[in-house]
């Protein structure tokens, strides 16, 4: 639990007539992650070399490519937008259909068949595009009739007459007074032009703008000004329709209507052909989809093998209970004609792929951790531990037993009752249910509910002279950290060194398997500073373990020396040496480039150890422990903020006897709510930031490759 799965390397060799059927195995298995034969290549010193592209992988491509864009064509409307009831609480459903048997795919019958549907899908859909787009025409002609049937205008009135012009259009509404100026500035005032006008409006209702249909009358000397004039306006010039329309307005109008009439008869009709076609073979779509995609993935896969004249190399993983399941497939359906070679993998391997065998109840704390990295086939999971630690460092963060619980609540909600916000709430669910059911120990140890505790009583007993009853379940043993500040950071340091040495103690473990021996020492040592640190720190707080008199300071000093000085001139020590080591190669302490060393080079040696000792680990140590005080700022945050609105609760209670009681009781509901909201978040968001900088940072590396077992997704074939 505490390792990844453990893993073996797989290097399959097959001919070449029975890859198809052993990667058909290796889906039917689920079990083998695949990876690239270029990371192994130079182990088979040019006894095969990697696949290329080949022509299947590009007619898939296209092929997949058409039968996507005939499905977009022909796939059903959505339903409407869901209610805030079904989102919440309606689990969503995975598709779900009847599954058709097919024993082998064949490119060309699919591609075939797919081209006879694909014409008549094409040809239907573009004939009701065509349609639909002379309906808006004719409909937008029809609008246009009608405004000129208001102004008692004929078709043959618009145009050029033998003394004047007549234009008719649409301008921007917020132009349509400037447009009179302009007009009078062109021609002059009077009677040289005429302009009537309706506003309209046009775009879809949540875009709608203001828009005039206008019908200028000017004089045909004017007509280079004036049009000049109309496009600076951004006048959009109507154009007259065709000649088989009528010219006389009320004809027109009829002819048109008759128009829209049969135009949207067709463009029903040819739904009912699109739906037609929908309903009998669209399945049939999503089934060649799913095939073509199948097959392309093949040919993606075939890339990562190694090939040579005859044979195919396949090299993956699988976790090591499933390695005889794997070589007894593979001889099954090659009728033993393949070898199956098992190796197992160094921890050190960063190819290695990693699985997580982690218990349902902590997986979601993988999120956690993979938000930091996954975890490298060496590392030690921190899963299960951080489970532990999480809940508990958010619950010091925010002690409240009536707070914790609404949290809590929250929490089995997002788990049991709100299935349709989907999987990954549910999981987090339970995070937020670990971390209520701690933030609920937390106050009770801490006596604090829904913000009352003693300090609370005392604050508004002194600021507005009332007296509110306080309950705490521990009585005498309650702990106050408002009152005990002190002694509260100093417990949070403990909290902050213990955690990290845990860190340092899976660092110990993890050297183990490492053949630096420095680096297994280096491991035990700092350790050792760790504390020393934490007792550098806790004598600056006054606790110096012995009474400080004269006759105790060479106890001090002596203290001191073990558990701070001999640390850091050990990591100092151990540094030099390694890196004296490590340049081991050259002659006369030369370099491992066989130059002799210089001065300048020893210096910096020297250097680079009193870094290393102090600044990268007993400075930061230091920093580090002192960091966990953030449990103690959190907590006293948390515990301030709600007694502030406390107090404004029962000071809002002396303000009116009818009132007061109302004001008292929002107040308060307000400030638990952003008491809750606001600290939940920073809590949760300190807890992750201790783990990440404090306590990854001792022991973790992460970024490592995920297990991800080669897996064909059907859906509506098998």
């Amino acid at each position: 639990m505490l390792r990844p799965a453990e893993m073996r390397e797989l290097r399959i060799v097959t001919l070449e007539g029975h890859v198809d059927g052993v990667i058909k195995k290796i889906d039917a298995l689920g079990s083998v992650h695949l990876t690239d034969i270029k990371e192994f290549i130079d182990e088979w010193e040019g006894l095969i070399e990697p696949s290329r592209a080949d022509a299947v992988l590009i007619k898939t491509a296209e092929l997949l490519t058409r039968i996507d864009s005939i499905i977009a064509l022909l796939r059903p409307p959505t339903a409407g937008k869901k209610s805030l009831k079904e989102m919440l609480f309606k689990e969503q459903v995975e598709e779900k259909a009847e599954k058709i048997k097919v024993d082998e795919i064949r490119l060309e019958e699919i591609e075939t068949e797919f081209s006879g549907l694909e014409d008549t899908v094409t040809e239907l859909t573009g004939e009701d595009e065509r349609l639909r787009e002379e309906l808006s025409n004719t409909k937008e002609l029809s609008e246009v009739l009608k405004i000129l049937e208001g102004f008692g205008v004929d078709l043959d009135f618009v145009g050029e007459k033998e003394f004047i012009s007549v234009y008719a259009g649409k301008l921007p509404g917020r132009n349509l007074e400037e447009l009179g100026s302009t007009l009078e500035a062109v021609s002059g005032a009077g009677e040289n032009h005429f302009v009537v006008s309706k506003e309209i409006t046009e775009g879809k209702e949540e875009e709608e703008e203001e828009v005039a249909f206008a019908v200028i009358v000017t004089l045909k000397k004017d007509k280079e000004e004036v049009e000049r004039a109309l496009m600076r306006l951004d006048f959009e010039l109507w154009q007259r329709p065709p000649t088989d329309i009528p010219v006389r307005i009320k004809e027109a109008i009829v002819e048109v209507e008759t128009r829209i009439k049969r135009l949207e008869g067709e463009i029903k009709e040819k739904e009912r052909e699109i739906v037609g076609i929908r309903g009998a073979r669209f399945k049939d779509l999503l089934v060649m989809q799913e095939l073509v995609q199948i097959e392309e993935n093949k040919a993606k896969i075939k890339i990562l093998f190694g090939t040579s004249e005859r044979v195919r190399v396949i090299e993956g993983w699988t976790p090591e209970e499933e390695v005889e399941n794997v070589i007894e497939g593979i001889s099954e359906e090659t009728g033993g004609f393949s070898v199956v070679e098992v190796r197992e993998p160094k921890r050190e391997d960063v190819r290695v792929p990693s699985l997580l065998n982690n218990p349902r109840i902590i997986k979601p704390f993988e999120s956690i951790v993979n938000m930091y990295g996954h975890p490298l086939y060496k590392d030690i999971d921190p899963t299960l531990i951080t489970a532990i630690i999480f809940p508990v460092l958010f619950g010091l963060m925010f002690p409240d037993m009536g707070h914790g619980f609404l949290i809590l609540l929250l929490g089995l909600a997002l788990m049991f009752a709100f299935k349709g916000l989907g999987k990954g709430m549910r999981e987090m669910g339970v995070i937020i249910v670990l971390c209520g059911f701690c933030s609920v120990v937390a106050g009770v140890v801490f006596g604090e509910f829904f913000g009352f505790s003693h300090p609370a009583s005392e604050l508004v007993a002194d600021s507005v002279g009332m007296n509110i009853p306080y309950w705490a379940p521990l009585g005498d043993l309650t702990f106050e950290p408002v009152l005990e500040l002190e002694f509260f950071f100093v417990v949070t340091m403990l909290i902050g060194a213990a955690h990290m040495g845990l860190g340092l103690v899976l660092n110990v473990i993890n050297n183990f398997s490492n053949r630096n021996v420095f680096e297994r020492i280096s491991g035990f040592v700092k350790i050792w500073c760790l504390f020393g640190a934490l007792y550098f720190l806790l004598v600056l707080f006054g606790f110096y373990f012995v009474e400080l008199k004269e006759g105790n300071i060479p106890v001090l000093l002596r203290n001191a020396t073990i558990f701070v000085l001999l640390p850091i001139i050990s990591l100092f020590i151990l540094k030099i040496v390694s890196e004296l080591k490590h340049g081991e190669g050259g002659e006369h302490g030369g370099n491992s480039n066989g130059e002799k060393r210089s001065m300048m080079d020893y210096l910096l040696i020297l250097i680079d150890g009193v870094i290393d000792a102090m600044l990268e680990n007993f400075f930061r140590f230091l920093a580090n422990t002192v960091s966990y005080g953030r449990i103690l700022a959190l907590a006293l945050a948390h515990a301030v903020l709600i007694q502030v609105f406390i107090l404004l609760t029962f000071m809002c209670l002396q303000i009116n006897p009818t009132i007061g009681p109302v004001i008292a009781t929002v107040v308060f509901l307000a400030g638990t709510v952003i008491v809750i909201i606001l600290e939940a978040v920073m809590a949760g968001i300190q807890a992750i930031r201790l783990h990440f900088y404090e306590w990854f940072t001792k022991f973790y590396e992460g970024g490592g490759v995920e297990f991800s077992p080669f897996k064909f997704r059907r859906t509506y074939t098998y």
